[in-house]
């Protein structure tokens, strides 16, 4: 009996032994399981959560790539095309003032004078009145060249024959002293006439002299007296710039100094203008005023006041007891050049 009981017992046991080992083996298969999913799970989460971070820095690099490649391109393009525009707006440009030189050199020449009508040119054409008929008798107009026609057209001619010197100075009334002819007016005065006719941009000026290249002034020369027959080199002034002709360089220099205020100031009016033939008329009222004194003086006495206490403006109201001249300028070319002035009284 005691055998079979422990037999017994001892095959329990072993049973049991058998039991645990199979319970511990499903549980850490169980457990293995378990653990297995969830390290596939886990890597897998952090496999897709890679995958999709560095998905996301591809797609971000990408982008900012194409981005900065976009930018540049464009910028390429912008100054491909600025530069273009600019090219071409500079063309256009110089194209523009080229034009518009030729036109005016054109103008200057009177080129286009071939465009107006006869009547055009000589201010005859016909005007029709208000009903659109013509001007009563259906004819041109014929303009009346009488005084204020010249003055408008031709009273600059004055303006050009005038010295610019100080007041002053009886240099200033070389013109006014006697009846001179072109040919008899001295070099000087003559280049003081033509240093009028020169561009700004002919002049050099600084601070301590002013020069002016001798061709320059020998083709004003010949603008303002239609030719250089009596154009000689030499010293002349010019109100108080006193030019020195330099042979070596073929220029005038002049010390840059400013006249001092004159008391003294030559008025002169024209009085009536005519033409005889070619030789164009213009007739003056001439006079010295000391705006101190508030007087009119003659040129032939500058010691004595003929007139006092008067204005700028009252020549004309005075003009039996001052000075009377008479310009001649003869036509060449449809142009008038000074040719000579007779002192009347």
């Amino acid at each position: 009996m005691v055998k079979k009981e422990e037999v017994k017992k001892t095959t329990t046991k072993k049973e049991n032994q058998e039991i645990k080992k199979d319970v511990v083996k499903e549980i850490k298969e169980k457990v293995l399981q378990d653990l297995n999913k969830e390290i596939q799970s886990t890597i897998k989460e952090s496999t897709l959560k890679f995958k999709e971070d560095v998905k996301e820095e591809i797609g971000i690099e990408i982008q900012n790539e194409v981005t900065n490649i976009m930018k540049q391109e464009e910028k390429r393009l912008i100054r491909g095309k600025g530069f273009s525009i600019f090219k071409r707006d500079v063309v256009i440009l110089i194209l523009f003032g080229f034009l518009c030189y030729f036109g005016y050199c054109l103008y200057d020449v009177k080129y286009f004078d071939f465009m107006k009508s006869e009547c055009e040119r000589n201010g005859t054409c016909y005007v029709e009145n208000g009903n659109g008929e013509g001007n009563g008798e259906n004819k041109p107009q014929e303009v009346v060249k009488d005084k204020d026609w010249y003055i408008e057209n031709y009273g600059y001619l004055l303006e050009e024959v005038k010295l610019h010197l100080p007041a002053d100075q009886v240099s200033a009334y070389y013109l006014y002293s006697n009846d001179y002819k072109l040919s008899e007016i001295k070099s000087s005065y003559l280049l003081n006439m033509a240093y009028k006719e020169l561009d700004a941009k002919q002049i050099k000026t600084n601070s301590q002299t002013v020069t002016i290249e001798c061709d320059d002034l020998k083709q004003a020369f010949e603008r303002l007296f239609g030719s250089t027959t009596y154009y000689k080199e030499g010293a002349f002034t010019y109100n108080c710039l006193n030019f020195i002709y330099n042979q070596e360089k073929n220029r005038y220099t002049a010390e840059n100094t400013k006249c001092a205020k004159s008391k003294n100031v030559i008025l002169e009016e024209i009085d009536n203008m005519y033409e005889e033939g070619d030789v164009l008329y213009l007739l003056t009222t001439a006079t010295i005023y000391n705006e101190s004194e508030g007087s009119f003086y003659t040129f032939d006495n500058l010691f004595d006041a003929v007139v006092v206490d008067v204005t700028r403006d009252d020549v004309n109201k005075n003009s039996k007891k001052l000075n009377k001249y008479q310009y001649q300028f003869k036509k060449a070319n449809d142009t008038y050049y000074f040719d000579g002035v007779t002192k009347l009284k």
